[in-house]
């Protein structure tokens, strides 16, 4: 594990983000919200939205990698918030660290990748959600500097 390097993911790392992407959608989906669509990851527009994220000027993909493997990935990018003041917004969308490397410190290098990234940017606000119930999520981007700022609410009939 002292081998872990974290790279600019290019479009041959995307059946692996896709990979990983379906653990996170299968670990949020069995945890915290059973409203995802569990087939989105390999469908064409899930696809399209990683490979765009991967090559696209406007998207940022990083991945962790051990001895040539793939274990975590992170995905974010500018993104329009027309209906707020004047600046460069982006969202950090979506990251996973494989189980097994959990708590070695890659998920804080792969968010300061993308922190990173967005000050190459000019971003001036930067965005993540989490499921209300996630504590180790909302931790975890809280440790990144992240603070609260919405509350989203949803009635499911």
């Amino acid at each position: 594990m002292n081998d872990i390097k974290i790279r600019k993911a290019v479009f041959d790392d995307l059946e692996d983000v896709l990979r990983l992407n379906l653990d996170l959608f299968k670990k949020e989906y069995s945890e915290y919200d059973k409203s995802l669509d569990m087939e989105w990851t390999h469908s064409e527009p899930g696809e399209e939205y990683f490979a765009e994220r991967i090559v696209g000027n406007d998207g940022f993909v990083c991945v962790a990698e051990d001895n040539g493997k793939i274990i975590g990935y992170i995905c974010g990018g500018l993104c329009d918030r027309g209906y707020r003041v004047e600046g460069v917004y982006a969202e950090l969308e979506n990251m996973l660290v494989d189980e097994k490397y959990r708590g070695l410190g890659i998920g804080k290098k792969l968010g300061e990748a993308f922190l990173q990234w967005c000050g190459v940017e000019k971003v001036r606000y930067i965005n993540v959600s989490a499921s209300a119930s996630n504590t180790a999520g909302i931790g975890f981007y809280r440790s990144l500097g992240f603070c609260d700022y919405d509350v989203k609410l949803q009635i499911e009939k």
